[in-house]
């Protein structure tokens, strides 16, 4: 039995890799690294690990160029890292899990896995209605303000990742730990100090704090609030992948 869980990039991932022993798998110019770990029981699970990087057209091709759509097919599939809240009732660090996972044209409009999304909620996941994948980072409270109206969370790759694998008929499911909440703008300009992988550009990032050096202290607070939001996310699937086993129990015999 076999799941993937999707990132953006690796500062999601390497809360989890520091609580799990991980097998980094080799990559080429042609093809995304990716992790692997299994549980052991009377039940094994397979856990790998893909980093698809940031936005819609990255991780598709992450995604397309994978294993994972051949050989190494998943029996679930769980989109995870972080979520730009747009209520103010989701604090940072809260573990959600969408109904429905949709982009903001709602070319795509993906149902989470019913059963996979319950085991998730009796974990403690926040329930909500809407996940809204966007095509660019959402930076502000006023541009959460008004995305508030489609859903409660917003993030750029799950639907994307979602829909191509629930076309294989593979059961999908998205948690998003929240890192920013609705009423903060955000203390960089991602954009101009990241790669699409989430490699920092040092010069860019160190000009934006020379820039606005009233800034270091925010930027700090939010790094903090980042790095929480993944440990947090990072228990959260060490609990919910113990129960996986059981899930599928339970899928056969809804069957």
């Amino acid at each position: 039995m076999r799941v993937l869980v999707t990132f953006a990039v690796d500062a999601e991932f390497a809360p989890w890799r520091k609580l799990r022993k991980f097998r980094r798998l080799s990559a080429n110019e042609n093809r995304a690294a990716h992790f692997v770990s299994q549980t052991e029981g009377a039940q094994p699970l397979e856990i790998a690990v893909l980093l698809t990087g940031i936005g819609e057209a990255t991780a598709l091709k992450a995604v397309e160029t994978s294993r994972f759509l051949g050989d190494m097919k998943p029996h679930l599939l769980i989109s995870s890292g972080f979520a730009g809240g747009l209520k103010p009732e989701f604090t940072a660090g809260a573990i959600i899990a969408p109904e429905k996972t949709r982009t903001l044209k709602n070319h795509i409009n993906i149902d989470s896995d019913v059963l996979a999304r319950e085991v998730a909620l009796r974990f403690g996941a926040a329930p909500i209605q809407h996940l809204i994948t966007v095509d660019r980072l959402v930076k502000t409270a006023e541009e959460k303000s008004r995305l508030a109206f489609f859903g409660e969370a917003v993030d750029m790759e799950s639907a994307i990742v979602m829909s191509r694998f629930a076309r294989e008929g593979i059961p999908v499911l998205a948690l998003r730990a929240i890192s920013d909440v609705s009423g903060e703008d955000l203390p960089l300009d991602f954009d101009r100090c990241l790669t699409l992988h989430g490699a920092i550009k040092p010069l860019n990032l160190v000009n934006q704090i020379v820039r606005r050096p009233g800034n270091l202290p925010e930027i700090m607070r939010f790094g903090k609030q980042s790095l929480e939001a993944g440990q947090k996310m990072a228990q959260f699937l060490e609990k919910f992948l113990g129960s996986v086993p059981v899930l599928f129990d339970e899928r056969l015999a809804h069957a």
